[in-house]
C-alpha cells in the first residue's frame, strides 16, 4: 500500500501550486513572454554541477551552454565547440566558436573553459555530480584563444558525450560568488539570463540574454514549479501557462481542445532497482529471486494499456535508440509460474515482503505502473509496499546509498549521453556507494569504458548488455519517453535530450482553442 504520508504530501502541492498560479489567472497570453510548467525546479538553483539531466537541464540549458549537445534526433552536434578530435587516447581538442559572451559581457574563449574544467578536476569539483561523471578528467588548458585541450587520467572514448552536461558557467563570478553564492545568481551564455529565483511561488524568472549567440525569439520566460499533473494540464487549459509537461491520460482532453501534444524518446529505461548491498543476507542476493520478479509482470499489458503502445518493454540497460542496445535480447517474458517456481527453488515459496521507494510524475502514467507492477507481484506471493518520496530524499539516498528500504523506482537513463554505459556504471560496483555490486559486470564494464575503436565498442557493450539482463540488478519494465503539450499560438516547439529548445520557440497571439 501507499504510504499514509502521500495525502498530506498531495495536499502541500496542490496548495503550493495554487500559490504559483494565483498570481498569473486571468492574465492575458503575451506573445512575447513564454510560460513554461514543469514537475521541479532544480533542488541547487542555479549550479550546474550538482544534478545531471532534469529537472535542472529545464532551467540550466536556458542560462548556459555545454561545448557540445545532442540534437532531437540523439545525435552530437556542435554547440560551443565547433569541432574535436581525439589527439591521442588520452587526449582530446576543441576548437571553440568565436565572438561569444557570458550575459555579463564577458569573453567566452578557451581560456574560461579551462578555468571551469580545471575546477570540476579539483576536489570540490569531484565531490559533486559532473565532476563524478568526469572523473577522468586529468587537466585542461588553452593552447589558442579558442582552442582547448583536455587531458584524461585514462582512455575515455566517450568523453564527448560526457561534455553534453558539463555547462559553461562565468569562471571569475563562480571563483567571487563560490558554487552556493553563484547558484542564487548564474551566469552563462545561454539564450536566457535569471532574473530571480521566486522561492515562495517556486518558480525561476529570465530575460532574453542580449548577448547570447543563440538568441531567444521572446523576451522573457517564466518557469513555473507545478509538482502535480493535474495542475499543469489545468494551468494549460486556463492559459495559465503555454507550454508543459502532461501525463499519458490528459493528452486527447489536451488536444480536444486544440493543444499540441508532442511524445520523444526520454533515452531511459522504467526499472524498479533490486538493492544487494545489504550487511545481512536477503532475498535479492539470490539471482533467482530477482529473476523471479522479473518474469512475475505483464511489462506488454503495461505498454499497450497505461503507455497507450508510445512504450516499449524493455529487458537490458539501453531502450532501442541509445548506444549499448541489443537487439537479440528480448525483455523477460510474462510467466507467474515459472515466478514462483524460482521463487520455491531460492527458499521463498510463499514470497517475502518488500519495501519499494518511488518517485510519482517522473514519467506518463508512473504512478498506475507502479501499483500494476504491485499487484502482480502479490500473485507470486511477494508483498510489496510503495513508499512516495520526494526527490531531494530520492537524490540524497541516492548518493549515500541510504536505502532503507529493498528496493526503489530508479530508471537506467542513458541521457544526456544516450550511452548505455551511462546507466550501466549507475547499477554497479563503479559507484561511489553502490546500491548494486556484481564484481565480474563492473570489470567487464571497466574493459568496455576503454575500448576506442567504435566498431569493438558497440559489440563489447551490447554482449555487456546481456550480461546485466541476465544478473536482473533491476526489475526491467518499460522504454519510457516523455510528453509536452503546448498552446497552438507556439511554433517550432521542438525537443532534444528531453528539454525544449527555448531559443527556437515563436509565439503568435491568438484565440484560445
Amino acid at each position: 500500500m501507499v504510504c499514509a504520508g502521500r495525502r498530506t504530501r498531495l495536499i502541500k502541492r496542490l496548495f503550493f501550486a495554487a500559490l504559483a498560479l494565483c498570481t498569473l489567472a486571468g492574465a492575458a497570453p503575451a506573445p512575447d513572454h513564454l510560460r513554461v510548467g514543469v514537475n521541479g525546479l532544480p533542488v541547487s538553483l542555479g549550479n550546474p554541477f550538482r544534478g545531471n539531466g532534469r529537472p535542472g537541464s529545464l532551467v540550466w540549458s536556458a542560462i548556459f551552454d555545454t561545448l557540445i549537445v545532442l540534437n532531437d534526433q540523439g545525435q552530437l552536434t556542435p554547440s560551443l565547440a565547433t569541432s574535436w578530435t581525439a589527439v591521442t587516447p588520452t587526449l582530446w581538442r576543441f576548437q571553440l566558436r568565436p565572438g561569444v559572451r557570458f550575459a555579463n559581457g564577458r569573453a567566452f574563449d578557451a581560456a574560461a573553459a579551462a578555468r571551469t574544467f580545471t575546477w570540476l578536476a579539483s576536489e570540490a569539483g569531484r565531490s559533486t555530480v559532473i565532476g563524478n561523471e568526469l572523473r577522468a578528467l586529468k587537466t585542461a588548458r588553452a593552447t589558442g584563444p579558442l582552442t582547448l585541450e583536455i587531458a584524461t587520467s585514462q582512455p575515455d572514448p566517450i568523453l564527448p558525450k560526457r561534455l553534453v552536461a558539463a555547462y559553461m558557467v562565468e569562471p571569475d563570478l563562480w571563483g567571487r560568488l563560490g558554487p552556493d553564492g553563484f547558484a542564487l545568481k548564474p551566469i552563462g551564455t545561454g539564450p536566457f539570463r535569471l532574473t530571480s529565483w521566486d522561492q515562495r511561488r517556486r518558480r525561476a524568472e529570465l530575460i532574453a540574454n542580449p548577448q547570447a549567440w543563440r538568441a531567444p525569439h521572446v523576451r522573457a520566460m517564466t518557469i513555473l514549479e507545478l509538482p502535480d499533473s493535474a495542475v499543469r494540464t489545468q494551468a494549460l487549459l486556463s492559459q495559465d501557462v503555454d507550454l508543459a509537461q502532461v501525463e499519458i491520460e490528459e493528452s486527447d482532453r489536451l488536444r480536444a481542445r486544440g493543444y499540441v501534444v508532442n511524445s520523444s524518446p526520454s533515452m531511459s529505461v522504467m526499472s524498479i532497482a533490486l538493492i544487494n548491498q545489504r550487511k545481512t543476507k536477503g532475498p535479492l542476493q539470490d539471482i533467482r529471486v530477482r529473476r523471479a520478479l522479473n518474469y512475475a509482470v505483464d511489462k506488454q499489458a503495461l505498454a499497450d494499456i497505461l503507455l497507450r503502445g508510445l512504450g516499449r518493454p524493455a529487458g537490458q540497460p539501453a531502450p532501442h535508440i541509445s548506444t549499448g542496445y541489443n537487439p537479440s535480447i528480448k525483455p523477460y517474458e510474462y510467466n507467474p509460474a515459472r515466478a514462483r517456481k524460482l521463487l520455491a527453488e531460492a527458499g521463498y515459496p510463499k514470497g517475502f515482503p518488500l519495501d519499494i521507494d518511488i518517485q510519482i510524475n517522473a514519467f506518463p502514467a508512473d504512478a498506475l505502473i507502479y501499483q500494476a507492477v504491485a499487484h502482480d507481484l502479490r500473485q507470486i506471493g511477494v508483498r510489496p509496499s510503495l513508499h512516495i518520496i520526494t526527490l531531494a530524499d530520492y537524490l540524497r539516498k541516492l548518493a549515500t546509498n541510504g536505502w532503507t528500504g529493498d528496493a526503489f523506482a530508479a530508471s537506467w537513463n542513458n541521457a544526456p549521453y544516450n550511452d548505455a554505459t551511462r546507466a550501466m556504471e549507475s547499477f554497479s560496483c563503479r559507484r561511489a556507494k553502490p546500491f548494486f555490486c556484481d564484481p565480474a559486470l563492473a570489470e567487464a564494464l571497466a574493459t568496455t569504458s576503454a575500448i576506442t575503436d567504435d566498431k569493438a565498442r558497440e559489440a563489447s557493450m551490447q554482449k555487456l548488455s546481456r550480461d546485466f539482463h541476465n544478473a536482473a540488478p533491476a526489475l526491467f519494465l518499460l522504454e519510457q519517453f516523455d510528453l509536452f503539450a503546448h498552446h497552438p499560438r507556439l511554433k517550432n516547439v521542438h525537443v532534444a535530450n528531453r528539454v525544449p529548445v527555448f531559443e527556437d520557440i515563436t509565439s503568435q497571439t491568438g484565440k484560445a482553442p
